[in-house]
């Protein structure tokens, strides 16, 4: 499945970030920063450090080769970063292979999708009136027609609060969907029951500028929007709400970590990801209308059900059928975590914004809030107490737990999709595309001992031996070279 829409999402320990809207915090003064192509050195700016040219490291050649000896193609390179709150994360595409790296126990929170997608009345349209049937077929094309989960030219302006639910002509400013909806035309109709939560926390401010040139070639590759079982259930592979995946690996000493504290003493240990399963991933998603991106892990117990729910009730719900009724109806407040050299313990939140943000309304005034807003849903008017933890489509009891669980941001992925762990991956033969493969050198007797230590000792060399002009040698096996999706 291949995605290229480029837009983004929401928040986490660090939300309130240049949301431009009055129902929303205004953004902070770091969130104001006019990024300029102001020249950061010869022939580079803040908004594409290659200067335009991801093969940048041939510009002192003449003619510029664009393969290896070998004939393997060059690869292109990229590199940007993203920041909230002052704390920069850095990105980078080299040999296909993407990596992420930004601060150590970075605090996430827990949200979970309760099976809708939200899309927003259309600037100048019509839309439905209040007490219109979503289900009726007779209102599918106004659905259709006026009706979006992303309004890319309308900006801030797009989102409209889930407090004002009604236009002043008394229609829709929105229609929350199930995601087996006719619109979406069956392709979530075999969906695996969206049951499991996952712990978020925003990378970005809007439209990450300075990151945007290596994302958007990220989000373009064979390996991008590939989502694994864990992610399917916590609907990361849902295209209207997350609108851009790569899936993330750990370097090896990066853990997730879970407090076993309480929310006033906090004690994070490790997670045992061998017994507490863990996929990460890294996101964009509209976050009122315009694109963000976050960091995410979802997390499954393979002896317990602590991590699944489904709310039992709603249109997503009964179109789950008798599936829904196998399905655990309760929500685990704390659920449990497998640590690192044995035992389990349950996750506990703080009641913090965030354990790296001591002081948020001296750092972003009056929209700083600071309090964890410990429940789920739209987070549209915090810091007042009556905004949420995420998105208007996540069920408010999925409560944030807020830093119960941190993750350190080290991570990587291959953007062809496959690992270089395969014995057939960057062979050599690759770029002539044969198995045998003809090598011309030099010929001559090589590897005649001349060193009076051997030779008085009548020691001969074992590998001596004529070699060339022409050697031929065989490989196991051909594969193509690896290559790349380009983009615009």
């Amino acid at each position: 499945m291949k995605r290229v829409a480029l837009c983004a999402g929401v928040l986490c320990s660090m939300l309130c970030v240049g949301v431009q809207s009055a129902s929303a915090c205004p953004p902070p003064p770091s969130a104001q920063v006019s990024f300029r192509a102001a020249s950061v050195g010869a022939g580079s700016s803040l908004i594409d450090l290659t200067g335009g040219d991801p093969f940048f490291y041939t510009s002192d050649r003449s003619p510029r080769p664009t393969t290896t000896h070998s004939k393997i193609p060059h690869l292109p390179f990229y590199t940007g970063f993203m920041q909230t709150n002052d704390t920069y994360r850095f990105v980078n595409v080299a040999e296909q292979l993407f990596t992420m790296v930004g601060e150590g126990k970075h605090g996430l929170w827990r949200i979970q999708e309760n099976g809708t997608i939200r899309e927003y009345l259309r600037r100048g349209a019509t839309g439905l009136p209040a007490t219109a049937d979503l289900s009726d077929p007779a209102n599918l094309a106004v659905i259709e027609r006026d009706y979006s989960h992303f309004l890319a030219d309308e900006g801030f302006d797009g989102y409209k609060s889930q407090f004002d639910p009604v236009n002043s002509a008394g229609m829709r400013n929105f229609v929350d969907l199930p995601i087996t909806h006719p619109k979406y035309q069956g392709k979530y109709a075999n969906h695996p029951p969206l049951d499991l939560p996952h712990w978020y926390c925003t990378m970005s401010t809007e439209r990450f500028p300075t990151a945007a040139t290596a994302m958007k070639f990220a989000f373009a590759q064979p390996g991008a929007n590939r989502v694994g079982p864990l992610g399917r259930r916590a609907g990361l592979d849902i295209e209207e709400l997350y609108t851009n995946v790569i899936r993330l690996q750990p370097f090896p000493d990066a853990r997730a970590w879970v407090n076993v504290g309480d929310s006033k003493h906090g004690d994070w240990r490790a997670i045992d990801v061998s017994r507490t399963k863990a996929e990460y991933y890294l996101y964009e998603r509209p976050f009122f209308n315009v694109p963000y991106m976050f960091l995410t892990a979802v997390f499954d117990d393979r002896h317990n059900g602590d991590f699944r729910y489904v709310r039992p009730h709603g249109a997503y719900y009964e179109q789950l059928g008798t599936a829904g009724r196998k399905l655990k109806t309760k929500v685990t407040m704390t659920p449990r975590f497998h640590l690192e050299g044995g035992g389990t313990h349950r996750v506990a939140g703080t009641r913090l914004y965030g354990v790296h943000h001591p002081n948020r309304p001296a750092d972003f005034g009056a929209s700083g809030g600071g309090a964890c807003p410990m429940k789920g849903g739209d987070w549209a008017d915090y810091p007042a107490t009556r905004g949420g933890a995420g998105w208007p489509t996540q069920y408010e009891e999925v409560t944030p737990v807020c830093d119960g669980v941190l993750i350190d941001i080290k991570f990587f992925a291959n953007l062809d999709g496959a690992a270089w762990n395969s014995e057939s991956k960057y062979l050599a033969n690759a770029g002539v595309g044969q198995r045998r493969v003809t090598y011309n050198v030099k010929p001559g007797f090589y590897g005649r001992f001349t060193d009076p230590y051997l030779t008085d000792r009548g020691v001969k060399n074992p590998d001596a031996a004529y070699i060339g002009p022409k050697e031929v040698l065989e490989y196991p096996t051909v594969r193509p070279p690896v290559g790349y999706q380009p983009v615009p």
